[in-house]
């Protein structure tokens, strides 16, 4: 029976919409080269041909997790050797990550990692990925640059950071960040607070982080040229244009995305991603 919009009050609207994008499933996605609809299935397919996939997230989003352990088990099924790594965890944790893998860490050891890494988001929602990189053997990569120095470059900007901070990076990740990208960041990610003074500095500490992130992703495939990397991490940064793609030099890589700011099926290019998910609810599911 279809329902009246007018007739819906507006917080049990948004509250079904919030809901029903969380528990769904996503089953496809658009190629965003020829603008073709494919299922999940024939997706993962065409992604499985590169050592680097990247899998993107609204962080929140339990739909786009569930995703991303499908396509990890899809290549699994294909035969491929596989690692994850994620944009949720720091360096200085890779030790407690493979004692998850190898299952010599303790859940609760594990969880409390997780929860001084990533703070805001639900430990569950990353759950049936963790349990089933442990069950499997799956090493998962930690990504990010250390939170301190993040937060000291989103404050007082790149040429703030001291010879102990470079220290801990990788090499040319301080190097200096370009207007083109500022721009790109200013006209795609309003959310970033573009008419601040302290805008640049935001950019800086992003860019900082896609090369911190890309580094990581190249040393581990240097060590393990026969996995195939999966890369879990936010719209935003698995985006190529202006991510961490952008930073792989000429390693292979595959990109799925979901919708985020700016990216919806009708402003994707062939710049951004190859694939775009099709998310799994609509407002006239509603009515």
């Amino acid at each position: 029976m279809h329902i009246p919009l007018t007739s819906i009050p507006l917080a049990i609207l948004a509250a079904s919409l919030f809901l029903t994008g969380c528990s769904s499933t996503i089953t496809r996605a658009m190629r965003v080269e020829d603008r073709v609809t494919v299922d999940v299935r024939t997706m993962i397919d065409e992604v499985s041909t590169v050592p680097i996939v990247f899998v993107g997230e609204r962080h929140d989003a339990a739909a786009h997790h569930a995703l991303q352990l499908e396509v990890i088990k899809g290549l699994l099924a294909k035969g491929k050797s596989v690692a994850i790594g994620m944009e949720m965890f720091e360096g200085a944790s890779q030790k407690v990550l493979d004692g998850w893998s190898t299952g010599a860490v303790t859940t609760d050891a594990f969880i409390k990692v997780y929860r001084s890494n990533w703070r805001n988001i639900p430990y569950r929602l990353y759950e049936d990925i963790f349990s089933y990189a442990r069950v499997n053997h799956i090493p998962i990569v930690a990504l990010n640059a250390p939170r301190d120095i993040v937060m000291k470059v989103s404050r007082l900007g790149l040429s703030s950071l001291s010879s102990a901070d470079k220290r801990l990076l990788p090499p040319d990740a301080d190097a200096e960040v370009s207007d083109i990208y500022v721009n790109f960041i200013r006209s795609a990610y309003w959310a970033h607070g573009r008419n601040s003074d302290n805008f640049r500095y935001i950019c800086e500490a992003q860019m900082l982080r896609n090369r911190v992130m890309a580094s990581r992703i190249l040393d581990y495939h240097q060590l393990h040229p026969e996995r195939v990397m999966v890369i879990l991490a936010g719209g935003g940064h698995a985006r190529e244009k202006g991510g961490i793609p952008a930073e792989l030099g000429t390693l292979p890589f595959k990109i799925i995305l979901p919708q985020v700011p700016g990216l919806a099926a009708d402003a994707i290019s062939s710049a951004d991603a190859h694939f775009l998910l099709e998310e799994p609810f609509s407002l006239i599911d509603l009515l």
